[in-house]
């Protein structure tokens, strides 16, 4: 594996790119519903856009902590609407079954208790 500093930019901005990409469908998949796909695919091109507009510096330390990451991508979750889809049973099945997605999916989670 490279190091941080070896890694571009660009690397860096594909790999959170695919990372979120992986995580909504697991998301989707954990709840056992179909994804909403028009609106998966408007939510990874505004999170193109979102990781182009970040500067390199805040671009590294998101991607380097989980913590900056979760939120980085909650907020993407939120502000492209994909928490808006299936609100209503999204919600009642993690009402019903908190346990129900992996720990990298909760951060979506949490946008649905809100």
């Amino acid at each position: 594996m490279t190091s941080s500093s070896a890694t571009s930019a660009s690397e860096i901005r594909s790999r959170l790119e695919a990372d979120f990409r992986r995580r909504v469908t697991l998301f989707y998949r954990s709840l056992q519903i179909t994804p909403p796909y028009h609106s998966v695919e408007k939510a990874m091109l505004a999170l193109r856009d979102r990781l182009k507009d970040l500067p390199e510096s805040e671009l590294r330390a998101t991607a380097a902590s989980p913590s900056p990451l979760n939120a980085f991508f909650a907020q993407a979750f939120i502000d492209t609407g994909l928490a808006k889809k299936s609100r209503g049973i999204i919600t009642k099945l993690l009402a019903d079954r908190p346990d129900l997605l992996a720990p990298e999916c909760r951060p979506f989670a949490d946008a649905f208790r809100r």
